[in-house]
C-alpha cells in the first residue's frame, strides 16, 4: 500500500516499534502505589495528580515513540530539503496511541487478551508510522489512502480517550483540562491535513479544545454511562472539525452550517433516545 511512496527506514522503525511496546510490557512488573504528586489551586479548590511509576514509564514510552517518529520523518526527503519544516504533527496520532494503549494493558487481567493487546498496538503503531510517512508528501500516490487511515484512528483514539477520561470521575477542572489537550492535538492532526497556514490551524485546534473542555465541564454533571458521555462528545468533535475543514477551505457558510446541525441533532436525538 505504501511502497510506492516511501523510503522509510523499515529497520529503524522495527527497533523503535520494539523499544515502545518493550517498554509497555514492562508496566506489569512495576509496582504502582503513588510515588510523587504536584499540587496546586484553582478557584480555592485544591487540585493534585499523583503519579505513579507505572504512569511514569507510560508517559516515557510515548515521549520515546514520538522522539522515533521525529528521527523517522526526518529522514524523509522533503523534510531534509526545507519543503517540510514541522514534524510534531505526525507525533500525535502514534504518541497518543501509546497513551491508549498503556492505559487499556493496565485494565486487563487476562494474560492472553494482554499480549494480544500488545501485539495489536504493535501492529497499529508501525502502519502509523508509515502512514505518517506517507502523508509527509501530499502529492504522493498513497498520501490519500494514508491520510485516510490515519483520520479513521484519530477519532478512534478520540472517542476511547474521551470515555477514559470521563470514567475516571475527576474534578472538572482536571478532567477539563485533559479534554482540552487530547481535542487540541488531536484537531490540530486532522485539520494540519488542509494544507492550511500553521497559524490558522493552531487558532481553530485551541478554540475547539476550549470547547469540547467546556462541553466536558458540563457532561461531569450529566447521569449518563461511559458510552453515551463518550459519543456524544465524539459526535461534537466530529462536527467542530468538519466546521473548521470547511472554514480553512474558505467553504464555510450558511448551507454547510444547517446540514451540520440537521446532522448533529438527528445523530444526538438517535443517541439520547437509545439509551433513555
Amino acid at each position: 500500500m505504501f511502497d510506492r511512496t516511501t523510503t522509510l527506514n523499515r529497520e529503524r522503525l522495527s527497533v523503535l516499534v520494539a523499544l515502545v511496546l518493550l517498554s509497555l510490557g514492562l508496566r506489569p512488573l512495576i509496582e504502582s502505589p503513588a510515588t510523587g504528586s504536584v499540587g496546586t489551586s484553582f478557584l480555592g479548590t485544591p487540585l493534585r495528580l499523583e503519579f505513579s511509576a507505572a504512569t511514569i514509564v507510560a508517559l516515557l514510552a510515548a515521549g520515546l515513540g514520538c522522539a522515533g517518529v521525529d528521527m523517522l520523518m526526518c529522514a524523509h526527503p522533503r523534510v531534509r530539503r526545507g519543503e517540510t519544516t514541522l514534524t510534531f504533527p505526525y507525533w500525535i496520532v502514534p504518541g497518543l496511541t501509546i497513551v491508549v494503549a498503556s492505559q487499556l494493558l493496565s485494565n486487563i487481567t487476562s494474560a492472553g487478551t494482554w499480549v494480544a493487546t500488545l501485539i495489536l498496538t504493535g501492529v497499529v503503531l508501525w502502519l502509523e508510522v508509515v502512514a505518517e510517512y506517507a502523508t509527509v508528501d501530499p502529492e504522493g500516490p498513497a498520501a490519500g489512502r494514508s491520510r485516510l487511515l490515519l483520520n479513521v484512528i484519530a477519532y478512534v483514539l478520540a472517542v476511547v480517550l474521551f470515555g477514559l477520561i470521563w470514567n475516571t470521575r475527576a474534578r472538572s477542572s482536571i478532567s477539563a483540562s485533559l479534554t482540552f489537550i487530547v481535542s487540541a492535538s488531536l484537531a490540530f492532526d486532522l485539520l494540519w491535513a488542509s494544507r492550511a497556514s500553521f497559524s490558522r490551524v493552531a487558532l481553530l485546534s485551541l478554540a475547539l479544545g476550549v470547547v469540547m473542555a467546556e462541553g466536558n465541564w458540563a457532561i461531569n454533571y450529566w447521569k449518563t454511562d461511559v458510552f453515551t458521555a463518550a459519543l456524544s462528545q465524539l459526535l461534537v468533535f466530529y462536527a467542530l472539525i468538519g466546521l473548521a475543514g470547511q472554514s480553512l477551505i474558505d467553504r464555510l457558510n450558511r448551507r454547510v452550517l444547517i446540514e451540520f446541525a440537521i446532522v448533529m441533532a438527528i445523530a444526538l436525538f438517535l443517541l439520547l433516545r437509545g439509551r433513555i
